[in-house]
This record gives structure tokens, sequence and C-alpha cells, in this order.
């Protein structure tokens, strides 16, 4: 959603009439985006799938991927709607390395294991009133979305039902159906797979697309790119090629400042190997420092910051301060000691975890859960504590991820608690 509004703003400024569309856009919003694309008064429409398939709009002339939908399928229905009611129309895929990133994130919010679901259903049987999600979320080790589309799927199977207050078990036995969820596990990477086979196919791909739909006539086409020919090339001219690296080197915002998104196409494809799972521990290299180093610059000399010169400009940053990290410690660690370095700021010391806490579990999917484990395990030991107090001003926080978002604010507030003036959050990346 963020990366279309993004996407939206940049054609934007380049003079392109375009509307973002995605499931944060407000509803009228929505219909106004629908309406002034019916009436050509914009160029396209830069839409996630929130964009159903009851939209149409028969003079539409081109579809354009950036990046692979996850099944043909989709991807069929999608690039059908150009072209209907005119003689000739485009439809272009790009696909990305961020395409498997995308994937692999959908996938991990599928139908929750048995354990979590027998949880829920645990908690509602026990409870003496309606419980609502806000009530529920605490007690069961899932993020609130993905909780309310289990609880729907078991007010479907009959287990539980909404009332007024929240939900309630029905008492009705229920069979966790394990077969049905990992078949529509596998069901899902094979259509992963048709994608990656459909994008390097030299064959027809109309007639792949066709094929995979179980259509008995299909045949070549005679109009895609290896049926006809190419007819796109990926020459640009240099000053949009430029103004397009610039847009993707552009720091990403939220509570503080960012190098990228995971699913960026940009610095996420050179972050998520590096902040992957199985990645292993090393120094920040050179070119990830030096880009951080930009990003603070655009950061102090943007509106508000601490060399922007405006009236509300923000004090300076005097120092520097680390998230302890139990996976990436060389990493984190060797990214405050250069800012630290470059930014001629002390490196004052990092928030760690208390003693005994790798005891404590940290839910990655629950906020309630997460915010609770992590007051239990941060703390600011008093040599930091103490260096803070003798600085005059606030300081850079700085980690290699921010997920939830929740690690950075229970460690700023820490930080403010024991005397830093202002805490400025900075991180490699983003999740999502």
């Amino acid at each position: 959603m963020a990366a279309a509004e993004e996407i939206t703003a940049y054609l934007r400024q380049n003079g392109h009439a375009v509307a973002s569309y995605t499931g944060r856009t407000e509803n009228a919003d929505r219909q106004q985006a629908e309406d002034d694309l019916l009436a050509n008064r914009v160029k396209a429409l830069v839409a996630t799938s929130a964009l159903g398939m009851g939209f149409d709009k028969p003079d539409l002339g081109f579809v354009v991927h950036l990046g692979s939908p996850s099944s043909p399928i989709a991807y069929y229905q999608q690039v059908g709607r150009a072209g209907r009611g005119v003689e000739h129309a485009e439809v272009l895929l790009l696909p990305g390395k961020e395409d498997e990133a995308i994937w692999q994130y959908f996938a991990s919010v599928a139908f929750p294991p048995e354990e979590q679901v027998r949880r829920t259903l645990d908690v509602l049987a026990q409870a003496e009133r309606p419980v609502s999600l806000p009530a529920l979320e605490p007690l069961v080790d899932l993020r609130r979305t993905r909780l309310e589309t289990m609880l729907k799927v078991l007010d479907v199977d009959g287990a539980v039902k909404r009332v007024k207050g929240g939900w309630i078990s029905t008492g009705a036995p229920w069979v966790y159906d394990a077969e049905r969820y990992a078949w529509v596990a596998r069901q899902r990477e094979a259509e992963q797979q048709a994608m990656r086979d459909y994008a390097s196919t030299t064959a027809c791909r109309m007639e792949f697309l066709r094929l995979r739909l179980d259509d008995e006539e299909a045949a070549p086409c005679g109009r895609c790119d290896n049926c006809a020919g190419v007819r796109f090339d990926d020459k640009v001219s240099t000053a949009a090629l430029d103004g397009a690296r610039h847009e993707l080197g552009r720091p990403l915002s939220f509570a503080g400042r960012a190098l990228g998104r995971l699913s960026d196409i940009g610095w996420g494809n050179r972050l998520r190997p590096m902040l992957a799972a199985q990645a292993p521990d090393a120094p920040v290299p050179d070119d990830v420092t030096d880009a951080v180093v930009t990003v603070l610059a655009d950061w102090a000399k943007g509106p508000g910051g601490w060399a922007s010169g405006s009236a509300d400009a923000a004090p300076r940053p005097v120092g520097v301060v680390t998230v302890a990290s139990r996976r990436r410690p060389q990493l984190v660690q060797s990214l405050g000691r250069r800012i630290s370095e470059i930014g001629r700021m002390p490196l004052l010391g990092t928030v760690s975890y208390a003693p005994g806490s790798e005891e404590v579990r940290m839910s990655q999917t629950n906020s309630a859960q997460r915010v609770r484990a992590l007051h239990e395990s941060l703390v600011v030991e008093p040599d930091l504590a103490a260096a803070l107090a003798a600085a005059d001003g606030p300081v850079l926080l700085v980690d290699d991820l921010s997920d939830t978002g929740w690690t950075l604010a229970v460690a700023g507030r820490l930080l403010r608690r024991a005397g830093a003036q202002g805490v400025f959050p900075l991180v490699l990346a983003v999740q999502g």
C-alpha cells in the first residue's frame, strides 16, 4: 500500500495525472478515483488488489504490473481488464526480486497453527461474557488483523459467534483441518512457481495462462512478446533513470528514519539478504553506511530538521545509543559506531537486555504481548543513564530492523525517563 502511494507521488511530481487506490484509501477517495479514471480525468490508477474485479472500464488501454502477482489466475483476471472496448491495448509485467519477499509475507499470515487456534477457543470458552478483539489480543499470540480473520473462519465453522460486545464460544466441537490447510499451502507454492515459469517461458505467454485455467482450446496467440517479438525495451533517458534512482534511494519516514523497506524495489533488495534470519552477523558494509549518512543529512536539512534553519528546527543530536541485538550484535554496534565517528558524536551506550530476560518470550506478532515482554526485558544501565544525564540534547537511537515499532518505542521511553532530552530513531529497514 505504501509503495503504491509513493509511486503515485513520484509520477505526479513528473507531470503524470494518476491517483492511488489501496486498502487504506478512504471510501470517498476510492469512488472519486474510480470516477476520475472512468471519465479519463486521470491517466491511470496506481492500485493494489484492493481495486476489485467489479471495476470495468471498456476503453482501458494498458495494465502495467510493478511486481508479479502470486498466481496465474489473479494475473489473468487483472490483465483481462485491458482492451475490452478498444482495438489495441498493452499489458506489461515487471517482475522484481522483491516479489519473493512479498509472497512469503502473505504466506506467513495464513490460517494459524492449531495450538494458537485452540488457545483462542479456550479463552473464549472460559470467559463469562463476550470478549472484544482488544481484550482477546493480549491473551493469544496473534496480530489483531490475523486474529480477526481467524475468528471469522471459526464463525463460519460454527465454533464461535460474534455478538454484541465481542466474541463468544458456541461450545460446538471443532476439528483443525490440517490436511486442508497443508493443501492450501501447497497450492500457493505451486501458483508462485507457475508465475516464475510464466516470466521465464519462451513459449506463448497467453497460451501458458490459458493452460493454467484448463482451457482446452489454448493455442499460441500471435500477439505476446514471445509470439510477435519484443515491443518494449529497457532504454530510458539518463534524466529519467537518475530521477528514479534518486526516488528509490530516498529515506523512509516512520516514527524516525529508515534506509528502506524490506519489500522495496530499491534498498529492499540490498537489505533483505543482510537482515534475513539465516544471514551471518557482520559489520555494516561501507555502501550501507554511506547511504545511512545520506539519510541523516537529508533528515537534518528537511522540514524541522536540526540543520534546516527553520524556526521550529529540532536540536542537533548530541550522541548515539544503540539497541542491543541478540541476532545481529556486530551489525548494530558497528552501525552505531560508524555514525558516531562520522557525525562526531559520542557513542553513549546501549539499551540492553536485563539478566535472565532470555527466558521472556518475545512475541513477533502480538503487539500487546510484545510490549509487555519488552518492558520486562529492556533496561538502561547506570553508565548509560549517567551519560544521558550529562548530554545536553537529544540522541539518535540506532537499530537494524523495525517490525512492529514497539522495540524502538519502549527503548525511546526508557531513554527519556533516564534523562534524554529527545530520541530520534534510525534503522536500516522497516518490515513490510
